[in-house]
């Protein structure tokens, strides 16, 4: 199981067994709370990074296991009878490679959504609209380009779709909600998110998870530079 922390002597005491050997498997996802308050996280922003950091948010990540059962079936854990080890050495070295491809197009689509909210008077609502999707359809694109192996490219769009359903489910004012309780940016938003999700639905886009993840976390006003505050320990 995988636990949020946020006591300073047990980030420490982590932090030593994990210096002692970088290999060790703990089964601990720890933050910092007060290292996310000197760095300008606030409360709110800690709030929803906490939220999403949950392994239990049904973003349809169950879909997908990395290839673990094909690096197994293949031989690759070598013989060896300890399959946690094998496993959590496997995951690391997953969550590594996919940071190292992934983050990037994360930025990408974060700035593009977050300048697209703050130029409003750089053409009216539907002109905003059609040009941030044209820029997130580029990175979608060059992203599904360089996603060569099918099963990873299912499982992404699969996952990409989810993330953009909870936010309409579970961060969106609802449609019932009076319009003098929205503000413009919830507006902009609001349509760019179901505009993605139609378009995804229709085919003429892919909705990969990185895409997503960038208009998800742009679209909670989330700062762009704070998600690695979070120390992944697995």
């Amino acid at each position: 199981m995988i636990r949020i922390s946020y006591g300073e002597s047990e980030l420490s005491a982590d932090r030593q067994r994990y210096s002692r050997d970088p290999r060790l498997p703990v089964s601990r996802v720890t933050c910092n709370w007060a290292t996310m308050v000197d760095v300008g996280v606030s409360d709110d922003e800690a709030y929803l990074l906490l939220l999403l950091a949950d392994g239990n948010l049904p973003t349809g990540s169950f879909v997908a296991s990395s290839g673990l059962e094909s690096f197994v079936a293949h031989g690759f854990f070598g013989g060896s009878t300890d399959n946690l080890n094998n496993t959590v050495n496997f995951i690391r070295d997953s969550v590594a490679t996919y940071a190292r491809s992934a983050l990037p197009f994360v930025a990408d689509v974060h700035q593009v959504v977050a300048r697209a909210v703050v130029d409003r008077d750089v053409g009216d609502l539907a002109e905003r609209l059609d040009r941030v999707y044209e820029e997130i359809k580029s990175l979608d694109d060059l992203f599904d380009t360089m996603t060569l192996n099918h099963v990873t490219k299912r499982a992404s769009k699969s996952q990409g779709v989810a993330l953009l359903t909870l936010y309409t489910k579970g961060f969106s004012f609802p449609a019932s909600l009076p319009m003098k309780h929205t503000t413009a940016r919830d507006v902009f938003i609001g349509k760019l998110v179901d505009q993605c999700k139609l378009r995804i639905r229709r085919e003429e886009v892919q909705g990969h998870l990185p895409i997503c993840w960038g208009i998800l976390t742009a679209a909670l006003n989330i700062t762009l530079g704070k998600f690695p505050l979070f120390e992944t320990q697995i």
